[in-house]
């Protein structure tokens, strides 16, 4: 997997619901983002899988977040996620501890951002 570097935060100064979430995605795709067109939303098990307790890279409030040290810090400290719970809910990771939770598509009470990914193409 290709992941961007830096979250929504560190361009939009503020935290978004999921649907705006999705409009970011699909802004940064009609851009070509990095020269590419196929950026998402990462699935909850795909953040699972990038955390790592012993990383030093620090949120926006300076919350160790569990990423690798080639990712921008300072962004958001819980991401969106491409799981959907019925109609109104959506998955968000928390970077901090490692944490799963589901919110209200319409909420961003939480400065929740998103870090696209995209596969590699072999």
């Amino acid at each position: 997997l290709a992941w961007q570097k830096a979250d929504s935060y560190h361009e939009l100064k503020k935290g978004i619901n999921w649907y705006e979430a999705q409009e970011y995605v699909d802004k940064k795709n009609a851009q070509k983002f990095g020269g590419h067109n196929d950026w998402r939303l990462p699935t909850i098990e795909e953040l699972n899988n990038l955390w790592e307790a012993s990383r030093s890279v620090k949120s926006k409030d300076g919350e160790g977040i569990g990423l690798p040290g080639e990712f921008e810090a300072e962004g958001s400290y819980y991401l969106w996620t491409a799981n959907e719970r019925g109609l109104d809910n959506a998955w968000y990771f928390g970077l901090g501890h490692k944490e799963n939770y589901f919110n209200l598509k319409e909420l961003g009470d939480l400065d929740q951002g998103v870090r696209m990914v995209r596969a590699l193409k072999g």
